[in-house]
């Protein structure tokens, strides 16, 4: 039985481990707070209270033992200095080398092209703006630079089960309405995850996981105001960044497929 580990595993992590388990798969999820631990509990994963500083990993360090890959889903913290999340991956690929953890996945984001006008793909050079996003690219190439067969998975906006940009946007006015959205449902990320498992030990690389359905901005916020009773949308109508970020590889390297082919439903 493969064994994986989901090192942060929350509103992704869970149901993509519970999604795993069903498949056979030894799925070991990790969380720092009691409250999270809870969750996991709740969902019945294999749980470890582990937080992973700068400095050290505190907790229960069993976690990483026999593991066939490792998923790190350890989002920068925006409130604290983004070389400390640089810090927390190195201090990381320290312990993975010690205990020989053969495959890697990081859950990074799309966020790591920048803001810039352009079609986006897995080989175009990124060009990241926010600290954040400057701190992920960092990570990025730590690990790629780790080994060969690790595997980088840039995420587009997450959406799904009452998570949505719009609840963070009420009052405010959206830009770039004449823009196009490039977010990807928790359905559609679990199943582009899962296929990339599946993937052979020694395959490395990048994957992108947008939906191909890009519409406008102005488009999708009126629709999911409407979707969630809220109310409607203001707009700053003065910039247009037309910004499109494609999943090449994933297509082309696994057998995935996109479920959710229309957000506007």
């Amino acid at each position: 039985m493969k064994v994986v580990g989901i090192l942060g595993c929350g509103w992704l992590g869970i149901p993509l481990g519970v999604n795993l388990q069903k498949k056979k798969w030894h799925v070991k999820a990790s969380r720092r707070s009691d409250e999270g631990i809870e969750l996991l509990k709740k969902n019945r994963l294999e749980h470890y209270k582990i937080e992973v500083t700068p400095q050290n990993i505190i907790g229960n360090i069993d976690f990483f033992k026999e593991l066939s890959c490792l998923i790190i889903s350890l989002p920068p913290n925006r409130k604290s200095q983004s070389n400390n999340h640089v810090q927390k991956i190195r201090l990381l690929l320290k312990k993975i080398k010690l205990l020989d953890i053969k495959k890697i996945i990081f859950l990074s984001s799309t966020s790591v092209y920048g803001s810039m006008g352009g079609v986006y793909d897995e080989i175009s050079t990124p060009r990241p703006e926010r600290p954040s996003a400057k701190a992920l690219l960092s990570c990025e190439q730590l690990i790629l630079d780790h080994a060969s067969s690790s595997i980088i998975v840039r995420l587009g906006g997450l959406i799904g089960n009452n998570r949505n940009p719009i609840f963070q946007l009420q009052g405010k006015l959206i830009s770039n309405p004449e823009g196009v959205i490039n977010f990807i449902t928790q359905r559609d990320a679990i199943g582009g995850i899962e296929a990339i498992l599946k993937l052979p030990i020694e395959k490395g690389g990048i994957f992108n996981l947008v939906s191909p359905h890009h519409p406008k901005r102005k488009e999708y916020y009126e629709f999911v105001t409407k979707k969630y009773a809220l109310p409607a949308p203001k707009f700053d109508e003065e910039k247009f960044v037309h910004r499109i970020i494609i999943s090449d590889a994933i297509l082309k390297e696994t057998t995935f497929e996109f479920k959710d082919d229309n957000l506007l439903i």
